[in-house]
């Protein structure tokens, strides 16, 4: 009882349990939504570089997709999963899950390195954790790459005691995989190597230059943090040189750097913040932009009060609430597929617009967030260049960042002046007590929203209610394949039922020998469990000239078989017929083979196949 009573007592009590009840949720509401719904694109190809490679093929010099070095890290559970139950049936719900077991011992993690922000901390690390996933649960580039750097963070700069060499290390190994995740990332390391350079430069001539971040500049733990970063990857480019990943790389590059998904002139594409302000509204994006420059001119102006301050930061939540409440009623009312998948993509866009604000008007100084913040931003602006994505990701350490610093603001707010009487102090915190509580809600809710209604309309929502709103209910759970224990609805299942019977009788074709899907269904290939005849199981935009010149560099991976499904397994609605047909008369210029009409898809028996440069002199001739 006297252990209870001092429990209670204890001023981490309230926030302890609020980090409890948010995690249960979190960890109950993923286990409970985990079987719903079945993604067809992404997810599927998330393990399929790593089933390649249990088929004896190579990174890089069989895949031809920039976007896999992440897709190492599926390796283990992939290899582990497969020896025990002796293929890939139900391997995505096994993944989902044990996805759901790490983000729930990361959500721990995070809480107890944040606890001394009491409640903030128990908000900020379940706003980052509630979503990270996006709209997949499984270990990825937009996943595994802000774990790693929110955890390099809490490792480095979040901690004032002095960091120890192994700590160090393991942050080194942790930034590295960051890094793997997400290789624009290298450009932050840049960064901080070039800082820390010039600053250990600045000090042997006794010049000061960022004193306030030696806790992150200092040489000791950049050193040492690199040498756990190089201890990790050391290890992974031997394996890749001696698994042979580099074979015949120079014919590869000029295919491995381009592609119909590339942004060619590797500068931030501006169709997205078009994309963007068509989802928000004009007016909201004009008003959210407005903000940070509001705050800085009080930031700038001498002398400005806190009234005035506050009077900026209220109505900056006010822009960003109504914001929201516009948008969601747009989406709520909305069946545009493109509207949906916009705000998956852009849904940090007014945040990270907003989070200058908060810095700009609170007057205490913390470089710790700052750093944390700061690189929120760069990772956003990465992740643009590289991704379609726009600031999805990156928006999670922002997230964490903004909580952090609000928490640091609020009290500065709703501090009473100062009068020299006791009366008037009285009145005048009596007085600011409803300011006190309006801005808490608002900051709690403003904050929370865009957590809560993302994890209620995007992640939580499976991808047939969410993008394709489909009426028909998700009743139906998968017997058979990758997909297996996934529920979904009767008329995706009988055409994924289908397409499982097609490939039963490729397989059988096959007997082993590679197989080419023209079509964006990675699924396929984990269920067929054969070599790889594609430069990639990521296959879309049609682009045969591409496939002729893999067949011509890998002979090895020439197919014996081709299928061209019916139905767009993105969305599983039929092609027309004259797509068909245009797709069948692009692929038999490099191909020659009898055409079998399956169940779901054409199943092309191949007799003989021309590389592009074979093809393009027949076209000639």
């Amino acid at each position: 009882m006297q252990k209870l009573k001092k429990l209670a007592a204890s001023e981490y009590f309230l926030s302890d349990m609020l980090a409890l009840a948010l995690g249960a949720f979190l960890c109950l509401l993923l286990l409970f939504t985990a079987k719903y719904g079945i993604g067809m694109t992404d997810e599927g190809y998330y393990y399929t570089v790593a089933h390649r490679l249990m088929h004896g093929e190579h990174m890089i010099a069989d895949e031809w997709n920039l976007a896999q070095l992440v897709h190492l890290l599926n390796l283990l559970p992939n290899c582990l999963y497969m020896k025990l139950t002796g293929g890939t049936e139900g391997l995505i719900l096994f993944m989902r899950y044990l996805f759901v077991c790490i983000i729930t011992v990361y959500y721990s993690y995070v809480y107890v390195k944040l606890r001394k922000w009491k409640l903030w901390g128990a908000m900020a690390a379940f706003l980052f954790c509630a979503v990270i996933q996006q709209i997949l649960l499984t270990i990825a580039y937009f996943t595994a790459a802000p774990m790693a750097m929110l955890a390099f963070w809490l490792m480095t700069a979040a901690d004032e005691k002095k960091k120890s060499a192994p700590k160090l290390f393991l942050a080194g190994i942790i930034l590295a995989c960051g890094i793997l995740a997400e290789p624009f990332l290298i450009v932050i390391f840049a960064l901080w190597f070039v800082l820390t350079l010039i600053k250990e430069a600045k000090a042997k001539k006794q010049k000061p230059f960022l004193e306030n971040y030696a806790f992150i500049l200092d040489k000791r733990i950049f050193w040492t943090a690199t040498l756990g970063a190089v201890a990790m990857f050391v290890p992974y480019m031997l394996y890749l040189f001696l698994s042979g990943s580099f074979n015949g790389i120079g014919d590869a590059i000029p295919y491995l750097t381009t592609g119909a998904e590339y942004n060619k002139s590797n500068i931030i594409d501006l169709q997205k913040f078009v994309n963007a302000a068509d989802l928000y509204g004009i007016p909201f994006l004009a008003g959210i932009t407005l903000v940070p420059i509001a705050a800085l001119i009080v930031r700038l102006r001498k002398n400005s009060g806190v009234r005035l301050r506050r009077a900026v930061f209220v109505c900056s939540f006010a822009v960003l609430a109504a914001g929201y409440v516009y948008t969601a009623c747009r989406l709520l009312g909305s069946d545009d597929e493109m509207r949906w998948a916009s705000f998956t993509q852009y849904n940090n866009l007014p945040l990270l617009l907003f989070s200058a604000a908060p810095w700009l008007l609170c007057e205490k100084k913390n470089p710790r967030l700052f750093v944390l913040w700061l690189t929120g931003i760069l990772y956003s602006v990465l992740v643009d260049i590289s991704s379609t994505v726009i600031l999805a990701s990156g928006g999670g350490l922002i997230r964490v960042a903004c909580a952090l610093r609000i928490s640091e603001l609020l009290p500065e707010l709703t501090a009473p002046g100062q009068t020299g009487k006791k009366t008037k102090k009285a009145k005048k915190q009596n007085a600011l007590l409803p300011v006190k509580i309006i801005l808490s809600v608002c900051c709690a809710a403003a904050i929370a929203w865009n957590a809560g209604y993302l994890m209620c309309e995007t992640v939580y929502k499976p991808v047939e209610k969410l993008f394709l709103h489909v009426e028909e209910p998700l009743t139906v759970e998968i017997e058979k394949g990758p997909f297996k224990g996934l529920v979904t609805t009767d008329y995706f299942a009988s055409i994924y039922n289908e397409t499982l019977k097609d490939l039963d009788e490729i397989k059988e074709i096959a007997n082993g020998r590679p197989v080419t899907v023209l079509d964006l269904a990675p699924y396929t290939y984990l269920y067929m469990d054969l070599p790889y005849g594609s430069y990639s199981s990521w296959y879309e935009f049609d682009e045969p000239e591409r496939l002729a010149a893999y067949w011509g560099l890998r002979p090895a991976q020439k197919p014996v078989a081709i299928y061209v499904p019916y139905y767009n397994k993105n969305e599983f609605k039929p092609y027309t017929e004259e797509y068909l047909e245009q797709k069948l008369k692009d692929l038999f210029v490099f191909v020659d083979g009898e055409v079998k009409k399956g169940r779901a898809g054409y199943i092309i028996i191949i007799e003989a196949l021309r590389t592009s440069a074979d093809a393009a002199w027949e076209m000639v001739g």
